[in-house]
């Protein structure tokens, strides 16, 4: 112990619980810092100095929880993860700040994390979205942990409820015929967007991936569109072109003739729209040529594709029941699905036709095949059973 003392530089020294201290000075105050070691004492006065020096030191026990999140998302998150993580980080946000935000970090307890918790349950959010907040509450949690600002991560301390095991019908794949009617109805009632729906049922691309299409990604001479891209938003920022998900993800997949015809005439409708609209038409800057917009030239977004989804299948059911009370039959409803729905989709018709998991890993950008042959034992399955109704039947 003694040599440990004699070889510590000074401000630092051992208490007698075993555990490293360091002390500086800033601002005329002193400042404690703790540590198991030597190395984490280190670490932490490092990051305390580079914090003086870029003007982000407050002082631990008056750093509320909103301070601690700007400093974590800008010198922990951006540029390190992937941009849409970092997008969805900013969203998640939203739901811890409104109860905590203002609060003292240190003055956070597992008990104001499990109100959260519980809000979020008594206003109808899944088990696995509350799960998301809660691993991203952990994640800036655990770091002000690990740079000694708290002693204990509250968030480690909070229970969630098992979610229930059963299929998530907004990821399903759609039927033949689901399909059909809903592209009928997307027709009639999103005219403007319909070939939204008719790309993503044909390529499997990522609703994101199709939203930051470019014209200059269509190759309307090889029959090709050039995923090299997504949309991406983050709270507080306007809609952006960011990079695709992996590097899997960059890649081109084949444009089927009747999607060609639809996106040529798509072109020109919009470039219509555009000379009618002259300075109505108001792209955000560095997007001015966008495959989908909206009337204005605004770009769209998942949750933009997503209303309307509902909107169209909120139609399709009305008119279903209307149509079944006339006819004394039970209606036909049709479930609710989410754009990513059409990925699945495409996916489950390729495999279905019997194109190699190694071929639609391949379109679908997916960056372990085990992801796509997930989806081709789900297929494999539906038609054993298929095989055995029409087995069945026979008798």
């Amino acid at each position: 112990m003694a040599d440990s003392k004699k070889a510590l530089p000074p401000g630092v020294s051992i208490r007698k619980d075993g555990r490293y201290q360091a002390r500086y000075t800033f601002n005329g105050q002193r400042h404690t810092i703790y540590g198991k070691d030597f190395k984490e004492v280190q670490k932490k006065l490092r990051d305390a100095k580079y914090e003086i020096d870029h003007g982000i030191y407050a002082k631990p026990d008056r750093i509320t929880v909103d301070e601690w999140y700007q400093t974590w998302i800008k010198e922990y998150r951006k540029n390190i993860v992937r941009e849409s993580t970092f997008a969805s980080d900013t969203h998640y946000y939203r739901h811890v700040k409104g109860m905590i935000g203002q609060m003292k970090l240190q003055a956070v307890r597992p008990e104001h994390i499990q109100r959260i918790i519980n809000k979020m349950l008594g206003e109808g959010y899944s088990v696995g979205y509350i799960g998301k907040i809660k691993a991203f509450s952990n994640l800036l949690f655990r770091q002000a942990y690990l740079n000694g600002i708290i002693m204990t991560n509250p968030v480690e301390r909070t229970v969630l409820p098992k979610a229930e095991k059963k299929e998530n019908v907004h990821k399903r794949a759609l039927t033949e015929e689901e399909q059909k009617r809903f592209l009928v109805h997307a027709e009639q009632e999103k005219p403007f967007y319909a070939d939204i729906f008719y790309l993503g049922f044909s390529t499997g691309m990522r609703i994101g991936e199709i939203t930051a299409l470019e014209w200059g990604d269509i190759d309307f001479k090889n029959m090709e569109i050039h995923v090299n891209g997504t949309m991406v938003n983050i709270a507080g920022e306007k809609l952006h072109k960011g990079p695709v998900k992996t590097a899997n993800s960059k890649r081109t997949v084949p444009m089927l003739a009747e999607i060609a015809k639809r996106l040529k005439r798509h072109k020109a409708e919009q470039a219509k729209l555009r000379w009618k609209l002259g300075e109505k038409w108001e792209p955000a800057e560095g997007l001015e040529n966008l495959v989908f917009t909206s009337p204005f030239g605004k770009p769209l977004w998942r949750v933009s594709v997503s209303k309307f989804i509902r909107e169209i299948i909120n139609k399709m059911n009305t008119e279903e029941e209307a149509a079944a009370e006339r006819e004394e039959r039970e209606a036909l409803r049709m479930e609710l699905f989410c754009p990513h729905a059409m990925r699945h989709t495409f996916a489950t018709r390729a495999l279905e036709r019997g194109i190699p998991p190694k071929v639609v890993q391949s379109y679908l950008g997916h960056s372990d095949v085990n992801i796509t042959l997930n989806i081709y034992t789900h297929v494999t399955a539906e038609l054993e059973r298929e095989e055995i109704v029409k087995i069945a039947n026979q008798f």
